[in-house]
């Protein structure tokens, strides 16, 4: 993006600067048609002073800022209306919208249509954006109480986030209570992982940076989505079929034709029991 590469600023830093998040603003550029508002942003933008290092330091400061939790309580903000009203407005408690403001917590879909319509807020911005919560130095991350407030019928916990490289060796298990944690949802799986997808193979429907939440007591099955580590030590993110003693690991994305390996050449096969999208 000219304007980008004008301000020398990173995805983040223009998402920070306009209100929008990294994730959307790399869909733009990547080719997707950008929403009015958008554009009236980048215009406003435009014409206003080149932001200077001080400036850009203050705008740090919120790491929600440009996120979508951040849009919410900006956006409230603006509109002059307490956490009280919004709670009034949308039938959900304070404490619940506190929490999804301060990053604590990630909001369901019905609770995001119900925000975007009374703080009239596009729901795409809201759905998406580099925003899942993350827990730095968690520490003892299974079943660590992640304190944040449910809605009836929805458990929360800390996993561990591994990295790509780290997905399905057999060592992390040593050293996981070291890891960065984030707070699953109905996690299944008292060991589950949390593993940031790589590569561009099941596009559209899972774009790189998505969080795989991984289910390593599970056995996988052929329909399932998995993480498999070959004994090469590569890593992949497919979806799977099984027949005999052959796997079939199948791309969404039709540029990447299917891999069919023994099994005796893969470590380890792991079905994912959830995805999101860095999502809140």
């Amino acid at each position: 993006m000219a304007l980008r590469e004008k301000l020398g600023v990173t995805q983040a830093d223009l998402g920070r600067l306009i209100g929008f998040s990294r994730n959307y603003i790399s869909l733009v550029e990547g080719g997707r048609e950008p929403a009015h508002r958008f554009i009236k942003a980048l215009e406003l933008l435009e014409q206003r002073p080149m932001p200077t290092s001080e400036h850009s330091a203050t705008v740090r400061e919120d790491p929600l800022a440009g996120t979508p939790r951040g849009l919410i309580k900006a956006r409230r903000m603006e509109l002059g209306m307490t956490l009280e009203e919004l709670a009034r407005l949308t039938g959900y408690k304070k404490s619940a919208l506190r929490n999804l403001e301060e990053g604590h917590t990630r909001g369901s879909e019905k609770q995001l249509r119900l925000l975007a319509i009374h703080l009239d807020l596009p729901l795409e911005e809201l759905m998406g954006g580099s925003d899942y919560p993350s827990l730095s130095g968690a520490g003892h991350t299974f079943n660590a109480d992640p304190r944040v407030e449910t809605e009836p019928g929805i458990t929360a916990k800390v996993i561990p986030l591994l990295s790509w490289a780290q997905a399905g060796t057999t060592q992390v298990w040593d050293d996981v209570y070291e890891h960065e944690g984030i707070v699953g949802f109905n996690v299944k799986d008292p060991k589950a992982i949390a593993i940031k997808i790589r590569g561009d193979s099941m596009e559209p429907q899972f774009p790189e940076g998505t969080i795989a939440i991984v289910y390593p007591s599970w056995e996988a099955k052929s329909g399932d989505l998995v993480i498999a580590r070959q004994n090469d030590g590569t890593v992949m993110f497919k979806r799977l079929h099984v027949d005999g003693n052959q796997y079939t690991f199948i791309s969404l994305n039709p540029i990447y034709p299917p891999l069919t390996v023994d099994k005796s050449k893969i470590e380890k096969v792991m079905p994912v029991g959830g995805t999101y999208r860095n999502q809140f």
